[in-house]
């Protein structure tokens, strides 16, 4: 994956570097062209454009099994031609955040980053307080990424960061979900609790199930309807991703983006279908 903005490349650069599937790239890269498009699309619009990264990691990853390295999520966002006024990483590892502020400081000195070590639920609160207060003399919009490696975002998370005008992109984790369904059922587990902000889901599902619904795509639905009662429109779910693994060609997950304006939908689609070629609503395998 190449990027050609006066700034850098992937390389091994001795830091920490955590390992990715091959089938990264493909999400690198739509996530490239949509930051591409926002932050340079807004340009012009809004005095301040922030850029929050939920599970930063440490900005370059290797691709498994081979000696390829990637720019991660934290990195793209500040490798474009019109590069956000703040940046807000947070990440639970300690190890990724003190790899990724260093690159910051080396590859890309002088951005306005604050760095958040911990589990980004808890921190919600800090992460707002870092954010500049909007007004009419000081427009703010914010893109924010939550790329877990689970269904590990809890959706009261998402209620404390829609106080500010936020575009989300989310991946949901349905290798997650589709692994573990026999231990997120019983009721003492609360992971998909937290994941939907509601605890009778499983009264929904258990009907469902017996007229052999798939549980990905309820729990796509799901969070949809729940996205929707904090003001965003049903056009995430017409407009999900999946990504596969490029060997085994697995449904890995959905990327999922959730925008109060048309715009956003206008860059998440030609984001999107810019990259390969797939059905949106596709819950197979």
């Amino acid at each position: 994956m190449n990027f050609n903005y006066n700034s850098i490349e992937a390389f091994n650069d001795g830091l920490f570097t955590p390992e990715v599937g091959s089938w990264a790239e493909n999400k690198y890269e739509i996530l490239h062209h949509y930051n591409h498009m926002f932050a340079t699309g807004m340009k012009n619009r809004f005095d301040n454009r922030v850029y929050i990264d939920l599970f930063s990691s440490a900005g370059i990853a290797q691709i498994r099994g081979t000696n390829r390295f990637v720019l991660t999520s934290s990195l793209i966002a500040m490798n474009l031609p019109d590069p956000y006024n703040q940046y807000i990483y947070c990440d639970i590892d300690k190890k990724c955040i003190e790899a990724l502020s260093q690159r910051v400081e080396k590859y890309f000195p002088g951005k306005k980053v604050d760095y958040i070590v911990g589990d980004c639920n808890e921190k919600a609160a800090e992460i707002l307080s870092l954010l500049p207060k909007p007004s009419k003399l000081n427009t703010v919009l914010t893109f924010c990424v939550v790329d877990p490696f689970n269904l590990g975002i809890n959706f009261e998370t998402m209620r404390t960061l829609n106080k500010y005008r936020m575009d989300f992109l989310i991946l949901l984790s349905w290798m997650d979900a589709s692994r573990n369904e026999y231990i997120y059922i019983p009721p003492t587990n609360e992971r998909i609790d937290n994941f939907l902000g509601d605890k009778k889901w499983r009264e929904k599902w258990a009907k469902l199930k017996k007229e052999n619904y798939d549980f990905r795509k309820f729990l796509a639905e799901e969070y949809v309807q729940r996205m929707m009662t904090l003001g965003y429109p049903d056009t995430a779910f017409k407009t999900l991703f999946p990504i596969r693994s490029t060997d085994k060609k697995l449904f890995l997950y959905h990327l999922a983006f959730f925008s109060k304006s048309e715009k956003g939908y206008d860059f998440w689609n030609k984001a999107r279908l810019g990259g390969p070629k797939q059905t949106s609503l596709n819950f197979e395998d």
